[in-house]
């Protein structure tokens, strides 16, 4: 009986069908949790799917409007739309959860108003179905002088929006909200009552139909108001509701945490800078990546990690319904002031993490740093968490932690793929051991324990002796890299792309890949797909003449073949698909495709840079070209290729 009665006291259900929701005299306020309409066309189908299902299931037999109403009440089963929760606050009266299901049926209902407009205005058609004005009272209020005060289910930032739908005028879409209601109105709920309401042939609206119609959703469809009835409890009972299933993302869930007991007046601005963030996030598109939308979720997940996560298993703890973790983690609570100081929370909301979302959201979009876009081409995310745990709260070394960090980072993961000591599960417990390494670290201190990170796994896979090694420059010896191979082609395109960027700029000369970061990225070409893009050519082809280089006494040697032709010496990128038009050439049928295409590698290895532009080059890199012999590339100039290819690579990748 305790436990019922404390129920009872926290909040109180009322049953309620449509005509009751909308004809109360009241308005329903979104509250601060709900802010936002993000319902999507697949939502509102389901809705009017399921509406249609039930409501199809009764045979329509009376003509009369007061009778259809009559036959509506006595014969159709009531249907059950679920719930949605209020709060009360000095007669106000807020939407806690439920308001996506409710503003779709407003739109409904405005969709309905416009057609009985239309039909009023043919002769002969009045008293056939519900008066337009009849349904106007349920979509907005008026006062006693008929002036619309506001619409049923308010929020100022939808009034405009509501407004246009209602008088057919157009809609500024400025937001997600506006862009959700515009759709949803107008490729679904608008086609779908056009066609369900009008008979065929003629394509005028079947009025008995409508009035079922209409009469079923008024008295028939129900929806349970479940009142919190304690305002100290709303935030909690919000909670409890949706993390049980409800449909809210965690960063929903969240925000009620977060800001759900701040004061009013502080409730509003943060909920103002929160709703500003997550519209900058909502406009994002990504390019080239696995993801194509950014939401907050991804934001809060690298944060939590980056911030809070010392070990393995906390950081897989802030993975998929992470914001659980944020009553679990002492270190997270005490950031919040254990969810009790109202001013801390006010200031980590408008500041920190408005502050960390920010950085996040340039890490993600931003073409100025471009370290970042080289380790995206490669799809290395995990620079992202890096970058996030160095970056302190206001930091004057942002921009530089962003460019060093993620240059750093690109020379980690390079070394350790070019010396063959890079494994994906040892890879990620590397970083996390540097996320909590360099947190809230100065970039020199950061910079160093990547330096530390990189030499004790060289040691570990003892590519290099214990205490051999006191810089990454050190580890840059030919002997070390002198059997460096073409392993991974995104990989081994990236090391070519990256060569011929860097010696595009040293002569300062155009190159397919020198151009703007935006378009090296769509050039890239990561799946291969693409026609006009870079594509991996080996010097060696299957050409009879290259595998007689590898047969003694008539044996062909298939190992030693694949072995040389696969050092990364010995191969190259092209573009444009040249390695498919020049495929099974030889090396003397290659040489004018090399000397055209556009990249700056190719051309000194077939001779088409003038003594003029490699003088610019450090030394070492004036390389001679390389002539055919027979017409196939002679073995004897492998070993310089490969000399080449690491004089560059150390140029590029040793004193990062």
């Amino acid at each position: 009986m305790t436990n019922s009665s404390s129920s009872r006291s926290l909040i109180t259900p009322h049953d309620q069908t449509l005509r009751t929701v909308f004809n109360t005299q009241r308005s329903y306020f979104i509250d601060i949790y709900q802010r936002e309409y993000k319902w999507l066309e697949k939502n509102v189908r389901t809705l009017l799917d399921d509406i249609e299902i039930r409501f199809s299931q009764y045979e329509r037999t009376k003509g009369e409007p007061k009778e259809i109403q009559k036959d509506v009440l006595e014969r159709f089963e009531p249907y059950f739309l679920n719930t949605y929760l209020t709060s009360t606050v000095t007669g106000t009266t807020f939407i806690v959860d439920g308001q996506q299901r409710l503003t779709t049926l407003l739109l409904i209902l405005i969709k309905f108003y416009r057609i009985l407009k239309i039909v009023e205005e043919a002769p002969g058609n009045q008293g056939k179905t519900f008066s337009s004005k009849a349904v106007e009272k349920f979509i907005f209020e008026t006062d006693d002088f008929g002036t619309v005060n506001r619409f049923k289910i308010f929020n100022e930032n939808r009034e405009a929006a509501f407004k246009a739908l209602v008088d057919s005028a157009t809609i500024d879409i400025t937001d997600q909200t506006r862009t959700r209601i515009v759709e949803n109105f107008n490729k679904v709920i608008e086609p779908y009552f056009e066609t369900f309401l009008k008979s065929q042939p003629l394509g005028e609206y079947d009025l008995v139909k409508m009035t079922y119609y209409l009469s079923y959703l008024l008295d028939r469809v129900s929806i349970v108001e479940i009142r919190i009835e304690r305002q100290e409890n709303v935030a909690m009972i919000f909670e409890v509701v949706n993390d049980r299933g409800l449909g809210l993302r965690p960063y929903e869930i969240l925000k009620g945490k977060l800001i759900g007991n701040l004061s009013e007046e502080k409730k509003e601005q943060a909920n103002k800078v929160w709703t500003d963030m997550q519209e900058r996030y909502f406009k994002v598109k990504l390019k080239n990546t696995t993801e194509t939308i950014l939401d907050l979720d991804q934001f809060f997940k690298t944060f939590f990690r980056a911030k809070f996560a010392d070990s393995e298993n906390e950081y897989e703890k802030f993975e998929g319904d992470y914001h659980y973790e944020i009553y679990r983690n002492d270190r997270v609570k005490r950031y919040f002031g254990n969810y009790q100081d109202k001013n801390l929370l006010f200031k980590r909301i408008t500041h920190d993490i408005n502050y960390y979302a920010s950085l996040y959201l340039e890490l993600r979009t931003s073409y100025e740093h471009e370290y970042l876009i080289f380790n995206k081409l490669l799809d290395q995310n995990q620079q992202y968490l890096l970058i996030m745990s160095a970056v302190k709260l206001d930091d004057l070394e942002r921009v530089q932690k962003i460019d060093d960090i993620a240059a750093k980072f690109d020379q980690f993961h390079t070394v350790l793929r070019l010396l063959n000591a890079y494994d994906s599960n040892d890879f990620q417990r590397l970083i996390y051991a540097l996320n909590k390494d360099i947190r809230d670290k100065s970039l020199t201190d950061s910079k160093s324990l990547f330096d530390v990170s990189l030499i004790n796994r060289l040691e570990s896979e003892n590519i290099i002796q214990q205490g051999q090694c006191t810089s990454t420059l050190q580890i840059f010896e030919y002997e070390r890299f002198k059997n460096i191979r073409n392993q991974w082609a995104n990989f081994s395109k990236y090391i070519l792309m990256r060569i011929d960027r860097y010696l595009a700029s040293v002569l300062d000369k155009p190159s397919y890949t020198s151009e703007s970061l935006d378009e090296l990225e769509d050039r890239f070409n990561k799946n291969n797909l693409k026609r006009h893009a870079m594509h991996l050519e080996h010097i060696y082809t299957q050409h009879d003449a290259n595998r007689a280089l590898f047969t003694s006494n008539g044996h062909f040697d298939e190992s030693l073949f694949q072995q040389k032709r696969n050092l990364l010496g010995m191969v190259l990128l092209l573009t444009d698909k040249m390695n498919l038009s020049s495929n099974d050439e030889i090396y003397s049928e290659k040489q004018h495709t090399y000397g055209k295409s556009n990249i700056i590698w190719n051309e000194l290895l077939v001779g088409h840079i003038s003594n003029i532009d490699k003088q610019k080059l450090p030394k070492e890199l004036q390389i001679d070209p390389v002539k055919p012999i027979n017409s196939v590339f002679p073995p004897d100039a492998i070993e310089a290729r490969q000399r080449a290819m690491f004089d560059v690579i150390k140029r590029i990748w040793g004193n990062v």
